[in-house]
Formats: C-alpha cells, structure tokens, sequence
C-alpha cells in the first residue's frame, strides 16, 4: 500500500527530495512576490524619507561648518574607543 506520508530521517531531518520540493516551492513565492513590486505608498513614504534625510544632512552640515571643528574632534576621539572603555 502506498501513501504520501513518507517517513522521516532520524534526527527529523528531511530527505534530499523533500529539501528540494520545499525550495522550489519557496522560489515560486519568492519570484511572485518579487513580481508584483513595491506598492506607491511605499515608494512615496521612501521619497519622503529620503529628502528628510537629506535636508537634515544639509543642516547639519550648515550647523558645523558655523561652529568650527570641535565637535567632529571630539567624535573622532571618542570612536577611538571601543564600546568596552579600552584603545582600539
């Protein structure tokens, strides 16, 4: 009598067919997922992103250079050490 239950390896791990059925099967999801794309509104929530970071970027910049160096010397200085306190 055959049936599609199959048995199990010993330490419940799947056959080489079962590995492979279970991967083409996931690449089926995958590429349909990869088909339909990016909704808008994520497109748009990304765009709107993106410019928020740039403008603060430019902010930022602005703020530096009328402040002078002292803190980017005092970043450079800290990043010196690591999380654990010692000299890297």
């Amino acid at each position: 009598m055959h049936t599609d239950a199959q048995v199990r390896k010993p330490g419940g791990r799947l056959s080489r067919e079962d590995q492979r059925r279970i991967g083409d099967i996931l690449q089926r999801v995958y590429d349909e997922v990869l088909r339909q794309g990016v909704p808008d509104r994520f497109k748009d929530l990304l765009h709107q992103f993106d410019r928020a970071e740039e403008d603060g970027e430019a902010a930022t910049a602005a703020r530096r250079q009328g402040e002078g160096h002292h803190e980017t010397d005092r970043l450079v200085g800290a990043k010196a050490f690591d999380n654990k306190g010692s000299r890297s």
